[in-house]
This record gives C-alpha cells, sequence and structure tokens, in this order.
C-alpha cells in the first residue's frame, strides 16, 4: 500500500502520524511525506515571490523556504520509518490542495492522510480548507485526522450495501486493522413507513400493527446486508458488533458516534443514492465535516 501524507507542521498534522502508526501497517507500506510552501499564483503566471527584490534575493529566499520545509519533514519522515515502511519526502510549491492531489496522483496513492485543520485555520470551522477540498476532490481515498491516536481500538464502519461501503470494508482487511479492534457496523434505515402515521385512518390498530411488521422486515433486511461484510471481519478473527438505525444517515452516523466513541470512522466516498457524476456523497461529506473523531473515506476501486 502507499500512502501520502500531508503535513504542514500543525497539531493535527501529528494527529495524522500518529494514527497511521496505530494502523500498525504492514513493512511493506511506502510513505511519502510531503509540504507544500504556499505561493498564489495570480493571472499570467505572477507569483508574490516573483515581485521580491533582484533575482539573487529571491533565489536566496526560496533556498530558505526550501530548507524550512525540509526540516518540517524530519519529524514525520523519521516517525514512519520506525515502522520499518519506506518512507520518501517532497517538498512542492503552490495551492496547497491542489498540489496534494496532484502528488497523490503521481505516486499512485492508495491513502491520503491530512489534519482536519492546518495552520492557519479558524477555530470556529470544524473543517479546514484544505482538508475539505482534498477530501472532496482527490481521487484517492481520504484520511482526516482529528484525535491523537496510540491504539485503534474501536471503528465504526458504516455499510449501505453499495460498492462504495463494499470498497470500505475491503479496504478496512486489506491494511489490515490491527486484530485488537473491535468493529460496530451500522446502517441506517431511511424509510418511508413513518408516513402511514400520517395516513388517515379509521383503525388506528391496524395501522400501527402494519407499522410494526414492517420495521420489522427492514431490520431484519438491514441485518442481512450487514451479515455478509460483518462475517468476513470475523473469519479474520476481529470481534464484531451491529447496529440498525432509523433516520438520516449522516445525522444517525454522528449520533452512533458518540456513543461508540470510535478511534476511526469508515464510510464509502458515495452511498445507494449517491450520483455517480458527484466526487463525493452528501453523507461522507457531513460526516467528515461534523465528526469530532477521525474519518476514512474510501473511493470505489474503479475511481
Amino acid at each position: 500500500m502507499k500512502i501520502l501524507i500531508a503535513t504542514d507542521g500543525s497539531r493535527h498534522s501529528e494527529m495524522a502520524y500518529s494514527t497511521l502508526r496505530a494502523l500498525k501497517l504492514p513493512p511493506q507500506t511506502k510513505f511519502m511525506v510531503m509540504t507544500v510552501v504556499p505561493e498564489h499564483t495570480f493571472l499570467g503566471g505572477i507569483t508574490l515571490h516573483m515581485l521580491r527584490g533582484d533575482a539573487a534575493a529571491r533565489e536566496q529566499a526560496h533556498k530558505a523556504q526550501d530548507e524550512k520545509a525540509a526540516l518540517l519533514l524530519e519529524q514525520p519522515a523519521e516517525l514512519m520509518r520506525k515502522t520499518g515502511a519506506s518512507v520518501e519526502t517532497i517538498v512542492r510549491r503552490g495551492n496547497p490542495a491542489e498540489q496534494i492531489i496532484k502528488q497523490a496522483h503521481e505516486f499512485r496513492a492508495d491513502l491520503v492522510a491530512v489534519g482536519a485543520k492546518g495552520i492557519t485555520d479558524s477555530r470556529r470551522f470544524p473543517l479546514g480548507s484544505v482538508a475539505q477540498k482534498v477530501m472532496k476532490y482527490s481521487a484517492t481515498s481520504v484520511l482526516i485526522a482529528r484525535e491523537q491516536t496510540a491504539k485503534i481500538r474501536q471503528v465504526l464502519l458504516a455499510i449501505d450495501g453499495s460498492k462504495y461501503s463494499d470498497a470500505a470494508g475491503n479496504f478496512l482487511l486489506e491494511l489490515p486493522l490491527p486484530l485488537q479492534s473491535h468493529v460496530v457496523f451500522v446502517t441506517s434505515l431511511q424509510s418511508h413507513v413513518a408516513t402511514l402515521i400520517k395516513m388517515p385512518t379509521l383503525d388506528l390498530d391496524i395501522n400501527q400493527k402494519i407499522l410494526a411488521e414492517l420495521r420489522s422486515i427492514e431490520e431484519d433486511a438491514a441485518r442481512n446486508l450487514m451479515a455478509k461484510t460483518v462475517q468476513q471481519f470475523q473469519d479474520k478473527g476481529y470481534d464484531t458488533e451491529s447496529i440498525v438505525l432509523r433516520g438520516e444517515p449522516a445525522a444517525e452516523i454522528l449520533m452512533a458516534s458518540k456513543t461508540i466513541n470510535p478511534d476511526l470512522i469508515v464510510l464509502g466516498a458515495r452511498g445507494l443514492s449517491g450520483i455517480e457524476g458527484f466526487l463525493l456523497g452528501s453523507v461522507a461529506q457531513r460526516v467528515a465535516r461534523f465528526s469530532r473523531y477521525s474519518v476514512l473515506i474510501v473511493r470505489s476501486p474503479k475511481s
């Protein structure tokens, strides 16, 4: 597996390193640690760097920035080398989100790891601008780190029967997750049976009986939906639990996470209702934006 780690030296970047180390990835994993020297390009290809002083001064400033960036990469690179994996480092210049996405493509990364916020992001916003753009536009799976994690004990895996949630389950098995991880599978039913309550009827008892039967049938179908993936994890020795939720998926996943207290929430980039032309589904976006926990968004293998 090839993993690109983007860092700006912030506290949240350190959370990304700790989460990856907690996953206990195999030594054949290949890491690339990168940082981006921010550089805005104006119309005509002009940058502020081009307007500062003479050529010699610009070259000196450019060299100083690159040296500072290279020093920034030393700590995370050394931390990842301690896992036994091979590690490369690279410094890019330009728009941070664009450069991260471009480097992920060139590196053929299976996963991009970023902190939820950068040094310049406001505390008022739950997700920083770079993380948000990488999450939305990257063609590869993305880990958004929000906590310092020493061990992966609890994992919440959202399942909806789509190829994207299947890909999420397969991604975790291929990592693989540490065997001590407790994996909680959740699915959320957005049924229309509740509308029966609002329908005019002369026999409320019969109406309630039909509603209860439909709920039971739905929940059985939901558990059957999860059964295949659950069995795959049990066959590998993981301790598992299945929960059927009822309501809007993103809201229910976020609510359930407060009870489960996972070290990691994992879900597919899109669900059954996702439109193929969209790069990221609304459920994945909302969970990643408002979760208090680290979130792994898995793209379909065909992405």
